[in-house]
């Protein structure tokens, strides 16, 4: 679809203009900076959303919001009615570039009528694509999102969650947002900026004589070896491994398995074998006589890497405790490959304290679209200030301790 031809298929259109002071000078690549934007909602994944996710991937996206996700999550999840896409694009007036896309997606969710992040619960963080050298300070950040939520369909809940700090190494615009929320996820990573053998030497001496060990251990049962996979016919075997030892896990642990529902199923598949090829993916195991014992999805892009979706065998094998071996010798390759950030994504795993990583906040935003939401959004107000209390959590840590 061509630029023109969606600008008149657009849902909505609407002129967010407005002036703005103190704004630095622009970075040498942007065009220009007016002082207003035209705030554009596409109804789908069109050519010019694709554009400009791929001008600013790395440097104004998250690993989750990249071009291949979002292309792949709204071709999968917006072919049918109870899903649609609404595409925010604000574009600066002076220039005509964009300058910020918001990837959402309108769907129906006990009774309401929700606008939310294009997640369905599989990408760990959710944030806008922006550009980099486009500054916004925060009342004019304010004044735009006002606009947004006005232009957007008609709903009954604004709800967007697991906002990140920051977006690569830039301020994420969104957490200027006067309404935000902190959430009850954090994210976890590290950064290695030196040698592996001096980010390794740094670990507790107890966890690296512990992971030697377990080596050891685990090479006793046969030949060790450890595969970055590329060929699709093994990532489809291997993907298959991972799925069965996945739901073996979740079902142990009583926990709903996503990927038993086909969208999301079919989603995974297409995002693992297409991005294995195309680079995004990266899909490690370790093979013990050539059976895989653990797996690992993950996305990069060069630089950073975030880890999405594990699996291992349990039982006899969980005295070598294979995941954790494969995050090791995974981190260290890609080490090797140039890669200096990773990311251990969200979940308090006691495993990643090992490995020494950061706890991140996220953050959160809700807001009433019509009446009908107001409960839900009350509701939500209520339980960000039950986090934020100290009392309350002191009263939920004594009720845990007594039962």
């Amino acid at each position: 679809m061509k630029t023109n031809q969606v600008n008149r298929d657009s849902l909505f259109q609407v002129d967010a203009m407005f002036r703005t002071q103190n704004i630095k000078k622009p970075q040498a690549g942007l065009a220009g900076q007016g002082q207003g934007y035209l705030v554009h909602v596409w109804s789908s994944w069109c050519e010019r959303a694709a554009a400009f996710a791929k001008q600013v991937e790395g440097d104004g996206t998250t690993l989750f919001q990249s071009e291949f996700w979002l292309s792949t999550w709204y071709q999968t999840f917006t072919n049918s009615p109870d899903s649609q896409a609404v595409i925010v694009a604000v574009e600066d007036r002076q220039s005509g570039e964009l300058v910020l896309l918001l990837p959402l997606v309108k769907r129906r969710e006990m009774g309401l009528s929700i606008i939310s992040f294009a997640d369905f619960g599989l990408a760990d963080y959710n944030a806008p694509l922006i550009h980099p050298y486009h500054p916004f300070d925060p009342q004019q950040l304010n004044l735009l999102m006002r606009d947004i939520t006005r232009s957007l369909p008609a709903a009954d809940l604004l709800k967007l969650e697991k906002i990140p700090d920051r977006i690569n190494n830039v301020a994420n615009p969104l957490c200027a947002l006067k309404d935000l929320q902190e959430s009850n996820l954090c994210h976890y990573g590290i950064e290695i900026s030196g040698s592996w053998d001096d980010y390794w030497s740094t670990l507790k001496r107890s966890f690296r004589k512990d992971q030697r060990r377990r080596w050891r251990v685990l090479e006793k049962k046969g030949e060790v070896s450890f595969v970055w996979c590329r060929d699709e016919k093994d990532i489809k075997s291997l993907l298959s491994t991972l799925m069965t030892q996945q739901r073996k896990r979740l079902e142990y642990l009583d926990l709903p398995y996503l990927l038993d529902d086909p969208y999301m199923k079919r989603f995974y598949e297409q995002l693992i074998i297409k991005g294995c090829s195309k680079g995004p993916v990266i899909f490690t195991a370790l093979l013990v006589a050539g059976q895989p014992v653990a797996t690992l999805c993950g996305f990069g892009n060069g630089s950073q890497y975030g880890m999405t979706v594990s699996g291992y065998e349990t039982g006899e094998w969980s005295k070598c405790s294979p995941g954790r071996l494969l995050t090791e010798r995974t981190m260290q390759a890609l080490h090797e490959h140039g890669y200096h950030y990773f990311d251990f994504t969200i979940g308090d795993e006691p495993y990643k304290q090992y490995f020494s990583i950061e706890q991140g906040t996220l953050h959160e935003v809700c807001r009433p679209l019509s009446w009908r939401g107001l409960p839900r959004y009350f509701w939500m107000k209520v339980k960000a200030a039950q986090r934020r209390s100290s009392l309350v959590q002191s009263i939920k840590n004594r009720l845990k301790t007594a039962i």
